[in-house]
């Protein structure tokens, strides 16, 4: 599907894929000041009214310490008004440049991080086992700080070499806070990169081909957007006015649900990870630029 939408993209007199891209080089980007303090806190409203209409009231644990907000009708204009302020400009640029061809916006989640003492699997070294096709958008809505919360990465080189040491899709309950003993292996550093953001600043990563781990806030609460980005064959703009009114949910579902052809292979498997995509591959053996889709 990359591919067919790559080479429509090029018959259209766009450029393929950037290598030198940032999400090609290094895995994540923080893009700056995409929107302001206004629609900051037009969508930390939604959040606020989303908590006060919660029966019975939302209480953070240490199990579940995050609030998902339950979209309201009343909401989805707004918010999509200030998500095509946010992606025009350097949001679509590097999208654009890493994918080589147009991309939609497939969900969004809105929420707020409440402190807690335990780590949840989210909270501890992770690559998504998801298509490596994927881009996460995490819009800041309030500043990031050791004590507000945060996210750690591993940028592309680390977490290749702490796959050959071992450490690529662990299982959930296998998954560390620490990599020092897997990055010594390899004569690296254990330097994870921090966010350091303003709200209204993004951090833009490719889930599936980096290490990353969220870091739960100690005091306050962190507000935040997730936005699910895949390929598309038409612009983002259309595709997100023609499926405004689904894309905004309280759970991001699986990618594998939007494969058509998933449930004719009984050996079909959530969570197998193929070969290809254990090497860093963006595509299957023998699917090369001069494929003919």
């Amino acid at each position: 599907f990359l591919r067919c939408c790559q080479q429509l993209h090029q018959t259209q007199g766009h450029q393929p894929a950037d290598t030198n891209n940032p999400l090609a080089t290094t895995g994540f980007t923080v893009p700056r000041n995409l929107i302001g303090a206004r629609d900051i806190t037009k969508l930390r409203t939604m959040i606020s009214d989303g908590l006060n209409r919660t029966n019975p009231p939302f209480v953070p644990t240490s199990d579940d310490p995050g609030y998902a907000l339950d979209w309201q009708e009343k909401d989805i204009p707004r918010a999509t008004k200030i998500l095509e302020k946010a992606f025009t400009g350097d949001v679509e640029a590097v999208i654009q440049g890493f994918f080589g061809c147009d991309f939609l916006i497939r969900t969004v989640t809105a929420g707020r991080l409440f402190p807690s003492e335990e780590q949840t699997v989210s909270y501890r070294w992770h690559r998504d086992a998801e298509t490596p096709n994927q881009i996460h958008v995490i819009l800041y809505l309030t500043d990031l700080s050791d004590t507000s919360g945060s996210t750690d990465l591993l940028p592309l080189q680390d977490t290749i070499a702490v796959a050959s040491a071992g450490y690529d899709f662990p299982p959930i309950a296998n998954r560390k806070s620490d990599l020092s003993e897997e990055c010594a292996k390899t004569n690296r550093a254990y330097t994870p990169y921090r966010v350091e953001a303003k709200a209204g600043d993004a951090l833009v990563f490719t889930p599936n081909r980096v290490l990353h781990r969220g870091v739960q806030p100690t005091e306050g609460a962190r507000d935040a957007l997730l936005i699910v980005v895949l390929p598309s064959p038409i612009p983002w703009r259309q595709a997100l006015h023609m499926n405004s009114k689904n894309i905004y949910v309280t759970e991001h579902a699986l990618n594998v649900e939007t494969d058509p052809f998933f449930q004719y292979r009984p050996k079909g498997q959530c969570g197998h990870i193929p070969a290809w995509v254990r090497r860093f591959s963006m595509t299957p053996p023998n699917w090369d630029d001069e494929a003919n889709l």
